[in-house]
């Protein structure tokens, strides 16, 4: 049996070295640095940035008020004839050319409740005299009320040159009455807005204009108010000179 050694020397195991792993960091960078390159240049395509609402400047807008609508007759003749059913067609067609040119345009009723501070560019009331005397004309009034007063007379003198111009006929103005310069819509609307009101004729001797050639009548009121807002956009965009 071989002598047993004095000391044993410890056992010394190799030591396990863990292998060096690969700096992949660099690399990352370098990735994301491309993902965010490809995502700002391919954003706007993939994802595009609604554009900014636009509003479209509103037009300006124009009431016309068929006389006596919605209130009563107003005039009649022996055979029937009413105002109210010549205003009223009459303001369907003034509606219908001022559509078409782009503009806002409401009918309304002769004491309508939106008259109470009504506030337009414009506001025309249509009338036609009655049948109790064979006259011919027209005759056209404004509102002296507010700091419209001046728009108004403006207003007038456009209705007055465009539907003389439109139907022939003359300007009556033995016939202008209280009624139609303190019109009773000129106290109620808002005092900024130019309104005037028109007889367009004699329901005796302008029978056939109003009633067969309606569409003359709406022409001369239509191109009148066109004239009046046209000026007035011009006034606009004149400079006020400098004292």
């Amino acid at each position: 049996m071989p002598a047993r050694p004095s000391s044993i020397a410890p056992l010394r195991y190799p030591r396990l070295t863990p292998p060096r792993r690969a700096r992949r960091w660099p690399w990352l960078i370098v990735l994301a640095l491309v993902a965010a390159a490809v995502y700002v240049t391919l954003r706007p395509k993939l994802w595009p940035v609604p554009p900014a609402p636009t509003t479209a400047p509103r037009r300006p807008l124009v009431g016309i008020i068929a006389g006596h609508r919605e209130f009563d007759s107003g005039a009649v003749c022996d055979d029937g004839l009413r105002e109210v059913d010549i205003t009223t067609e009459v303001t369907r067609q003034v509606l219908d050319r001022l559509h078409a040119r782009g503009y806002e345009a409401e009918m309304l009723s002769e004491y309508d409740d939106r008259l109470a501070g009504y506030r337009a560019a414009a506001l025309v009331s249509l009338h036609v005299d009655s049948c109790m005397f064979d006259l011919s004309g027209y005759k056209v009034a404004g509102s002296s009320h507010g700091p419209a007063a001046r728009d108004s007379a403006l207003l007038v003198e456009a209705l007055s040159g465009a539907y003389a111009a439109a139907t022939g006929l003359g300007f009556h103005a033995d016939t202008i009455t209280v009624d139609m310069t303190n019109y009773h819509a000129f106290q109620r609307i808002d005092p900024r807005t130019p309104a005037a009101i028109i007889e367009m004729g004699f329901m005796s001797g302008d029978r056939t204009l109003l009633v067969a050639h309606s569409d003359q009548a709406a022409r001369g009121i239509a191109d009148g108010v066109l004239a009046f807002l046209s000026a007035k956009a011009e006034e606009q965009r004149t400079p006020t000179p400098s004292n």
